[in-house]
């Protein structure tokens, strides 16, 4: 199957995208072309695109500036994304269709030339504050100082990483020789995407920011900032058409590090005649790099334990302590399954006459005061709440939390349960006396996240789970606990029961 790509150029019309699907095209200087590029280097019949089994290819028909690839001249070449080439003097990015445009870097598989000088952060790290042979320290002591003072108040201030992120190309724009710069970060599959860009007044905002593949991967896997200047002579590395797109005079890189881990780069260069960019600004760019490092991490810090406790709070509605501990570790899962688990129904006996005789509000506490005890049990067993229904409560155990010995847990939690109404009933004499019937069941169940894509409940279906329901409606006594055969087969002799007639039960073909 063709894979689309997209031809992205700018001519003396302007900017242009060009989708191709493997058709063959023609490109030229006459509308009699299929893709018509408007330059004087240009030819009337310039290039044709092609496929060869599904992969996009261009071809010279024998233009007079021909086709180059950095300053290689070619006759025919594949085109894949992230490839940046020549169309005389036009410079063409391949992309995908529906290219992300906050990719932070362009794939140009060409030499580490053009990288005037390097530094390698964690030698700087242990050298701040020293005379270094390796390092050349920032000659503007004041510039230097500003940049602290600027730093603290915008960065450590930051609420999120966008804010930070563009407070840092602010500090960057402000302290260095730069046009425009951008912050990149490395997303969860190890690519880079840019946060936050700025530009100069003097800088064209129409210029797409997008920086060699080869030069991000050498400041990444090297953690070292790069200085790059005078771009525009390099023999293998033509920052005009590999780096951005364009002639640019001079640029910075340098990696955001915090301990072992790189989180991204910031990147500034020069596109205007301005004072040219020297090892004194790359040690600039290195320190607020740190800097910048450091107030991202802090808000991903923040922000990670905002949401644990978010978590913890929504998880612990439904699980208890001691389960929500192993969700958040990653030792239990929420995620869809079947599993044998022990499902249990307990309802209040005759609480809807009683709520007739009493006011709402008398009902609604009652009913809180009640659940949050009887809840407390469940979780005493590290059972799972299920939901409230009415004057109804549905729990599990075995899920999420696997549990070998779920039944005992389900039926010493029910044992607790009733102890409590006893209990609730002796503290609460100026309320009628209540009484609750439970029912239990073991078997396989689906548990998992069901519902609307509005909202869903972690929750459980099945047959198990209607039996239980049953055995608590149509078979359980007021006061009593009735479970099915596989819970009592796995209680063994561990707590006392007494063994019941087979009952038949609404909806099955056999009794119980």
């Amino acid at each position: 199957m063709q894979a689309s790509i997209s031809l992205r150029f700018r001519d003396s019309q302007g900017d242009h995208h060009i989708i191709y699907r493997g058709e063959e095209m023609t490109i030229g200087r006459t509308f009699a072309s299929d893709i018509t590029v408007e330059d004087e280097t240009i030819s009337r019949n310039h290039a044709r695109l092609f496929s060869v089994d599904g992969e996009p290819f261009i071809e010279d028909v024998g233009s007079r500036n021909g086709i180059y690839l950095g300053e290689e001249k070619v006759d025919r070449m594949p085109l894949r994304r992230g490839l940046v080439f020549r169309l005389g003097g036009i410079s063409v990015l391949v992309d995908g269709e529906n290219a992300s445009s906050n990719s932070a870097v362009i794939n140009d598989d060409l030499p580490q030339q053009g990288v005037l000088d390097s530094l390698m952060i964690d030698d700087w790290q242990l050298d701040l504050g020293k005379t270094s042979t390796q390092t050349s320290q920032a000659q503007d002591l004041g510039v230097a100082l500003k940049l602290f003072k600027d730093a603290a108040e915008t960065l450590l201030t930051g609420s999120d990483l966008e804010q930070v992120a563009e407070g840092a190309i602010e500090l960057a724009l402000r302290s260095l020789p730069v046009d425009r710069g951008f912050v990149s970060l490395i997303d969860d599959e190890g690519e880079l995407h840019s946060v936050a860009e700025k530009r100069s007044e003097k800088a064209n905002p129409e210029d797409v920011m997008k920086l060699s593949r080869t030069i991000a991967d050498q400041v990444i896997q090297e953690r070292s900032a790069v200085l790059i200047r005078d771009t525009g002579s390099m023999e293998n590395l033509s920052a005009a058409h590999s780096i951005l797109q364009m002639s640019i005079l001079s640029a910075l890189c340098a990696p955001l590090i915090t301990g072992d881990k790189v989180l991204g780069i910031i990147y500034v260069d020069c596109t205007t005649e301005t004072e040219p960019l020297k090892k004194d600004h790359l040690d600039i760019l290195s320190v607020l790099g740190l800097m910048v490092s450091s107030a991202l991490e802090q808000v991903r810090l923040t922000q990670s334990v905002a949401e644990e406790k978010r978590r913890r709070e929504e998880l612990s509605c439904r699980l208890s302590p001691n389960v929500v501990d192993k969700v958040i570790a990653g030792e239990a899962a929420l995620g869809s399954q079947d599993l044998e688990i022990s499902v249990l129904f307990a309802d209040l006996v005759g609480f809807t006459t009683l709520s007739e005789q009493l006011p709402a509000n008398a009902v609604v506490e009652l009913l809180n005061a009640l659940f949050d005890g009887l809840t407390r049990e469940v979780f005493a067993q590290d059972g799972t709440l299920d939901k409230y229904v009415g004057d109804a409560l549905i729990a599990f155990f075995g899920a999420p939390d696997l549990q070998e010995d779920h039944a005992i847990r389900s039926v010493q939690a029910a044992i607790a349960m009733q102890d409590y109404l006893d209990k609730f009933n002796l503290q609460h004499p100026k309320w009628p006396d209540l009484q609750m019937r439970i029912g239990i069941n073991s078997g396989i169940a689906t548990v998992g996240d069901i519902g609307s894509t509005d909202r869903r409940d972690y929750t459980v279906i099945g047959d198990t789970v209607n039996t239980a329901s049953r055995l608590e409606s149509q078979v359980a006594q007021p006061g009593e606990v009735v479970v099915g055969d596989e819970t009592a087969r796995q209680l063994e002799d561990r707590i006392r029961k007494e063994k019941m007639e087979p009952v038949p039960l609404k909806g099955k073909s056999r009794s119980i």
